[in-house]
């Protein structure tokens, strides 16, 4: 007989299963606040050792019957409250009532990066996340100035947090073992960011570039401005124009978005390549 798959394993989720790990993770979160909002908890392996930690675990579960029977698995801890609900698609300031929280994931593959994405924004809910990605995302949001890897996730990450690899986790670890590794994450949210405004024009004209990562800069974004605006904008913000956009810093994506003026199309490219 077939079997059934749930909607996170459709997602493409792996449920761990070593204990060490999960303690791991729950250590790497601080002592304050002291709740933590867990995204995806299965079958409870991390929400075990996160009870542990702390008096008030909220776990916020996609699927109904993983949801269900969650709390019964664990011996009904007076701790732990189990929402079903998509932290995806649902309403943030509803998940995090009663926060801010720490977050602490074991995130599917197919969703992690959007999730994370989601909740960088967001410091006045969550100023701390710990999460379980695919080991290239997580290589990803640390990639240095001139790293194959970086790219739009790599921004925002360093646009809203500072995010640091804290170890890798191998395929045996999880039940169904992935084909590939996976890391925890560790992303403190920064007490000040630049403006939101700044940040999606900065995000904006990176996707532009990134969607032609081997050309040189000027050329990325010739879609957006005459060819003296982008010069002027890069002698502006003291950025090379003939670099590759994966050889910018943060900073430097800030700098150029204060001189290079919107013509208004630049803000839909945000969701572009990572």
């Amino acid at each position: 007989m077939a079997t059934v798959r749930t909607r996170r394993q459709r997602l493409g989720q792996h449920f761990l299963r070593d204990a060490a790990t999960a303690r791991a993770v729950a250590a790497a979160l601080a002592a304050a606040p002291p709740r933590v909002l867990e995204i995806g908890p299965g079958r409870g392996a991390l929400t075990g050792p996160l009870l542990e930690r702390f008096g008030r675990v909220r776990a916020v579960e996609v699927d109904a019957a993983l949801a269900a029977g969650l709390a019964a698995r664990l011996g009904a801890p007076p701790g732990l409250e189990v929402r079903h609900a998509d932290a995806l698609a649902d309403d943030l300031e509803a998940l995090a009532e009663g926060g801010p929280w720490q977050v602490a994931a074991n995130l599917p593959y197919s969703v992690g990066t959007a999730i994370v994405r989601r909740l960088l924004p967001r410091r006045d809910l969550f100023p701390r996340l710990v999460v379980m990605v695919q080991l290239e995302v997580a290589q990803r949001m640390v990639a240095p100035p001139g790293g194959g890897n970086r790219g739009l996730m790599t921004l925002a990450t360093e646009a809203w947090g500072r995010a640091e690899i804290l170890f890798t986790v191998p395929p045996g670890r999880f039940a169904p073992p992935p084909k590939v590794n996976s890391a925890v994450v560790r992303i403190e949210l920064r007490p000040d960011p630049a403006p939101a405004a700044a940040i999606e024009r900065a995000l904006a004209l990176a996707s532009a570039a990134f969607a032609q990562r081997r050309k040189k800069l000027a050329n990325g974004l010739a879609a957006l401005a005459t060819p003296a605006a982008i010069a002027a904008a890069c002698a502006a913000a003291g950025v090379d124009a003939g670099a590759r956009p994966q050889e910018l810093a943060w900073e430097a994506w800030l700098a150029l978005a204060r001189a290079l003026p919107d013509r208004g199309g630049a803000a839909a490219a945000a969701g572009g390549p990572g």
